[in-house]
């Protein structure tokens, strides 16, 4: 796939939202194009999340404002937070999950962008979301220092895990095998087979964005100037680092194959000193990073991520201005019957596939669980683990091909592949060994001397 339509989007501190196609040369590197330029919010944009043909940005001023980046028209605004908005994301391209300063977590439809469900229980601002590649669970951590897992199933709290300390981010792999935990320099591995911490990467500065490149390789960025990437389907190892920016870096994505190299991968990094950047990366040799492209926004980036339009034909054209925008609530505009029609059947299919139930919140928080809660509790947290665990080997059968990842009568643990061929997987590992032997020892503070309640 080509990279000729597809575009960098960034908010920025300035409140503006700022599109940046990305054109490949002839020669391999890549010039990027500004599309447009959007007003629309009151404050600084704090989250971006592209959803299909959708954009949504929210920010400090409380509001979500939706876009459709095919029509390249602004379908409304939603207004159900009160407080900044501190995260905004898709699964699927049906869903749209955001939270705020004001403790909830609000699931959208995107046949009519109504609130379908309010996930209530932080107390105080909610700092990140994570829903499962299945769809049927999520995990929130926030400023109350606590972890919550939601089954969106029924649409409630499943329980609570005290963290004793904030985390600021939360991710899933794309298998759902593991989940990670950000706090402060630390990045926890916890495996869901195992429940348990497995180990933790230190990246010896503020850690402030994180992405998958594979089930088992990470990139990561922070205060400082430089992005590591590490293996954490095995130890956490840093196979590689290089610096990037001359600020913090803020933002990390992975641009979709764009060349029929194996084991080459483009990364997209954005920093508060207002450029993107674009790095080709050989996972087989895993050789300095080269710099395919760059532009300077002269604004402060706060947030990014990536549009992949479907037909790759559709060129861009500016956004409309704020004045255009319509009231809260819009639908969709340049959606014709037949279209719409079947959008409205496949959300029905995947609500009853996903199990995002539409019930009201019932009265009343919901303490934290204790040594003598009810058994329909214990039973609750039951079927989240089985849950996880099941849709967690489901994941890695489609992933590396094995049937079984946890045998459980010996308790061992089946090799997988972590989402690179087979000779990258290799070579990686004969990477990983040599840092090793050379360095002595690694970053790597190993989890089982910390103690931690089980997911």
């Amino acid at each position: 796939m080509g990279t000729g339509n597809i575009e960098v989007i960034v908010g920025t501190s300035e409140e503006y939202l700022l599109g940046y196609k990305i054109r490949t040369k002839k020669d391999g590197h890549v010039e990027l194009s500004q599309t447009f330029a959007d007003h629309s919010h009151m404050g600084s944009v704090r989250q971006v999340a592209v959803g299909g043909k959708f954009l949504v940005s929210g920010a400090s001023d409380e509001t979500l404002r939706i876009f459709n980046l095919d029509s390249r028209t602004a379908v409304g605004t939603i207004m159900e937070h009160q407080g900044t908005i501190t995260h905004v994301s898709f699964h699927k391209s049906k869903y749209l999950f955001s939270a705020a300063e004001d403790g909830n977590i609000c699931i959208y439809s995107r046949r009519n962008w109504k609130c379908d469900k309010t996930l209530k229980g932080h107390k105080g601002m909610v700092l990140d979301v994570s829903v499962h590649p299945s769809g049927k669970l999520a995990l929130s951590v926030g400023q109350d220092a606590t972890m919550r897992t939601w089954n969106l199933i029924k649409g409630r709290k499943a329980y609570i895990t005290n963290l004793k300390t904030a985390a600021h981010g939360v991710y899933w792999s794309p298998s759902g095998m593991h989940y990670l935990i950000v706090r402060g320099s630390c990045v926890e591995v916890y495996e869901v087979a195992v429940a348990k911490l497995v180990h933790t990467v230190d990246f010896k500065q503020q850690v402030t964005t994180l992405v998958f490149i594979t089930d088992g390789l990470i990139a990561v960025g922070g205060e400082g100037h430089n992005i590591c990437l590490y293996d954490v389907s095995d130890s956490g190892t840093e196979l590689l680092q290089w610096e990037a920016h001359k600020m913090r870096v803020k933002c990390l994505g992975v641009l979709p194959e764009a060349t029929a190299t194996p084991g080459l991968i483009r990364l997209v990094s954005a920093s508060s000193d207002g450029t993107i950047k674009i790095w080709a990366i050989d996972l087989l040799s895993l050789s300095s990073p080269k710099l395919m492209g760059e532009v300077n926004t002269s604004c402060r980036i706060t947030c990014m991520d990536i549009y992949v339009p479907l037909d790759t034909s559709t060129s861009a054209s500016p956004l409309v201005t704020t004045e255009d925008i319509p009231s809260s609530g819009g639908e969709e505009d340049d959606v014709d019957e037949e279209e719409e029609a079947d959008e409205e059947e496949e959300a029905d299919d995947d609500e009853e596939e996903e199990g995002v139930e539409n019930e009201e919140e019932e009265a009343g928080e919901e303490e934290e669980p204790d040594d003598d809660e009810g058994e329909e509790d214990q039973q609750e947290k039951a079927n989240v683990v089985q849950l996880l665990n099941k849709f967690s080997r489901k994941a890695s059968e489609k992933e590396s091909g094995e049937e079984e990842v946890l045998d459980e009568t010996s308790g061992k643990k089946s090799k997988r592949q972590n989402g690179t061929t087979q000779a990258s997987q290799n070579m990686l590992k004969r990477k990983r060994n040599k840092k090793q032997k050379s360095k002595g020892k690694g970053a790597i503070a190993e989890g089982s001397n910390r103690k931690k309640k089980k997911l």
